[in-house]
């Protein structure tokens, strides 16, 4: 099911700060093969005591289905992970619910994903995607989860090397993260160093907004609300 989860980001610093958004990996089964991260948003946010502003953020998180053309033969830090993608709206499984859970990639000649339908064998709260027989040493790609922001991009989230031949079963996970440095949308990032010391929304209690102020500490106040931010009374 798909849910719309808010950030509002306050900069309680003395200083203007490049704050970046990414997710929790999502979960991959049907491969070997590493899990890479990508900065979802980026943005420069001068203290709240000089003009007032704070920073919304707003995520369709669910269950979109990705696959994404690539030029080096791995992804690097830093570094753009592809270019041009394909996504699908999908719906994770849930026991004895039939639901659209799988797609198909084909390539023709970027890679594209078929119209969603119910697969059986799709681990639960997951959805598939199966991979042809193909060259992936010529034309690499990417294959995972993408969200899509409030301005309606959609970025991808977490992914894997798109192995031939396979079916690769993808379970996200609604956890996001705020840290401070310029990470632009759709790059690299090393994510077990960008979560040390970054801000953690966990929703998978069901909460869908939070409250973050980076204090001038370089500290953050994490609050899981509903309704107006804190600051607004």
């Amino acid at each position: 099911m798909n849910a719309r989860y808010t950030i509002n980001i306050l900069n309680n610093s003395r200083h203007a700060q490049d704050f970046f958004l990414f997710q929790e990996p999502a979960r991959y089964a049907g491969a070997d093969s590493a899990v890479y991260s990508n900065s979802l948003y980026h943005r420069t946010l001068p203290p709240i005591s000089e003009t007032g502003s704070i920073l919304i953020l707003e995520l369709l998180s669910s269950s979109f289905a990705a696959a994404q053309a690539r030029l080096d033969p791995a992804p690097r830090a830093g570094l753009p992970s592809g270019q041009a993608m394909s996504c699908q709206p999908v719906r994770a499984s849930r026991s004895g619910l039939p639901s659209p859970n799988a797609v198909t990639m084909s390539l023709g000649p970027e890679p594209e994903l078929s119209a969603p339908r119910h697969h059986p064998g799709v681990d639960e709260e997951a959805f598939r995607i199966s991979i042809p027989d193909y060259d992936a040493g010529r034309r690499p790609c990417n294959v995972g989860q993408a969200v899509r922001t409030g301005d309606g991009r959609m970025v991808l989230s977490s992914f894997i090397d798109a192995q031939p031949d396979s079916h690769i079963d993808c379970a996200p996970l609604p956890r996001f993260y705020a840290g401070v440095g310029r990470r632009h949308a759709g790059t690299v990032i090393d994510f077990d160093n960008s979560r040390q010391g970054a801000a953690l929304c966990d929703a998978s209690e069901g909460h869908t907004t939070f409250n973050l102020i980076y204090d001038h500490r370089g500290d953050w106040i994490v609050e899981a609300v509903k309704g107006r931010p804190a600051w607004q009374g």
